[in-house]
C-alpha cells in the first residue's frame, strides 16, 4: 500500500468518525414514539403495544432528563 493510499484512507475513516450525529428533537422522538405504539395498537397486539408503550416512555425520559410525550397515552389493557 502507498504512504498516499493508506493516508486517503485514513482521512476518509476519519471523517466518518467525526461526522456528527444529527440530534432529535423531543417534539420528533415523541412523534415517532406515537406512529410505533400507533401501529402495533392498529395491528391488535395488545402485548406489543404495552411494551413499545414500557419501552418508549422509558427512552423519551432517559433521553430528555424525565420528559413525558403529553399526546401520547397508554395503550388499552385488551382486558
Amino acid at each position: 500500500m502507498t504512504r498516499s493510499f493508506a493516508l486517503a484512507v485514513a482521512v476518509v475513516a476519519l471523517g466518518v468518525c467525526v461526522v456528527p450525529v444529527r440530534a432529535i428533537s423531543r417534539d420528533d422522538a415523541c412523534a415517532r414514539f406515537a406512529s410505533k405504539l400507533s401501529d402495533a395498537v392498529k395491528a391488535g397486539d395488545t402485548a406489543k403495544a404495552q411494551q413499545v408503550y414500557s419501552v418508549g416512555s422509558q427512552r423519551i425520559a432517559s433521553r430528555f432528563n424525565g420528559a413525558t410525550c403529553p399526546n401520547v397515552q397508554p395503550p388499552a389493557s385488551g382486558n
